[in-house]
C-alpha cells in the first residue's frame, strides 16, 4: 500500500530509465561538518510548513535507521528500520532539469573562474542559487508539490519519519559531496567537470560573433615583472606557510590552458610558479622559526 505524495496524490511505480547511474550510499555517512549548502536544503524543506512531522525524522536519522540509500537521475531511494522486524522502503522523486536547462547552468558555472575552482574543491560556491536562478530554474526545490515522496509503512502522513530521516541523512551526504544535488536534479560529477575542462581547454566561446584580436607576444621579463610583483611589504596577505595543501592542484584539475607562452602551456607556468612559491616561503618561515624570530 502506498501513502499519498504531500500534494495528495498517489505515487505511481516509475520504472528507472535505461543506462541511469544509480549511486549507492550508506545510511551512516561519515560525520562532516555542517556546509552551508546541506543546511539551505534543510531549511528549504522546512520553510515548506511541515510542521513536527519533519522534525521528528531528525532523531531517526540520529539513531541509525535509515540503513542504506541510492540516488540517481531525479529519485532517491531508502531503507528504514522501523518499529516492525522488516525495513521500510523510501521513495522521493525531484524532477531532473532539462537538457536545455543544464546547457544553460553549466554556460553560468563559466562566468567566473571561482566556480571551477570551487567545485573542483568539492566546495558548492555561494551563489550557486543564482547561477541556477539565472536559467529560469532552481537548484533545490522550490516549492512541496515538486517532490514526490512515498513510503510503505502504515503510517498515512507525508511526510512520515522515515521520509523524514531519509531527508536528513541526504543532507549528511551533501555534506561529504555537494555533487550528489546535481546528480538529484540530473548531472554527474563527470559531466559538470568534463564540461568546465573542455572549456578552459578551448577558451571562452566568443559569444558576440567578433573575431578575437591577435593578442600582443607575452615576452618572458613581463611575465616575471607581473608574477614578482612590486607590492610594499604592508600589503601582503599574510600566509599559512604549513598548509598541507598542494599549490597547484586547483591549476592542474583545470587541465591544459588555451594561453601558450614562448611555445609553453601557461597552466605549467602558473603550476612550476606556485610551487616556487610555495617552497620559498616555507624556507623562509621554517628559518625564521628556527632562528627565534616566530613560533607557530
Amino acid at each position: 500500500m502506498r501513502k499519498p505524495v504531500a500534494r495528495g496524490k498517489v505515487l505511481p511505480a516509475k520504472p528507472r530509465p535505461k543506462n541511469t547511474t544509480v549511486i549507492a550510499l550508506t545510511g551512516t555517512p561519515p560525520a562532516a561538518k555542517q556546509t552551508w549548502w546541506s543546511q539551505r536544503f534543510i531549511s528549504v524543506l522546512e520553510s515548506f510548513k511541515m510542521g513536527s512531522r519533519l522534525a521528528r525524522g531528525k532523531a531517526y536519522a540520529e539513531e541509525s535507521k535509515v540503513l542504506k540509500l541510492a540516488m540517481s537521475r531525479g529519485i532517491v531511494t531508502a531503507t528504514v528500520q522501523g518499529s516492525r522486524k522488516a525495513s521500510y522502503r523510501v521513495s522521493i522523486r525531484l524532477e531532473p532539469l532539462s537538457d536545455s536547462a543544464w546547457k544553460q547552468v553549466t554556460h553560468n558555472l563559466t562566468r567566473k573562474a571561482i566556480y571551477a575552482v570551487e567545485l573542483l574543491q568539492d566546495q558548492m560556491p555561494q551563489d550557486v542559487e543564482a547561477v541556477f536562478a539565472s536559467a529560469h530554474v532552481s537548484l533545490f526545490p522550490a516549492r512541496l508539490e515538486e517532490l514526490e515522496s512515498s513510503c510503505d509503512c502504515p503510517d498515512w502522513s507525508n511526510p512520515c519519519k522515515h521520509i523524514a530521516a531519509t531527508y536528513y541523512i541526504l543532507a549528511q551526504h551533501f555534506d561529504l559531496d555537494p555533487f550528489l544535488i546535481f546528480v538529484w536534479r540530473g548531472r554527474l560529477k563527470t559531466q559538470i567537470i568534463e564540461f568546465l575542462r573542455n572549456y578552459w581547454r578551448q577558451g571562452k566561446p566568443n559569444r558576440n560573433g567578433f573575431a578575437a584580436a591577435n593578442p600582443a607576444k607575452i615576452e618572458l621579463n613581463d611575465y616575471q615583472t607581473y608574477w614578482n610583483g612590486h607590492l610594499d611589504g604592508h600589503e601582503s596577505t599574510p600566509l599559512d606557510p604549513f598548509s598541507e595543501s598542494v599549490p597547484d592542484s586547483s591549476i592542474r584539475k583545470l587541465g591544459g590552458s588555451p594561453v601558450q607562452l614562448d611555445g609553453r602551456d601557461i597552466a605549467e607556468i602558473l603550476a612550476d610558479a606556485y610551487n616556487i612559491t610555495s617552497d620559498d616561503i616555507r624556507a623562509w618561515a621554517t628559518d625564521k622559526t628556527l632562528r627565534g624570530g616566530g613560533a607557530r
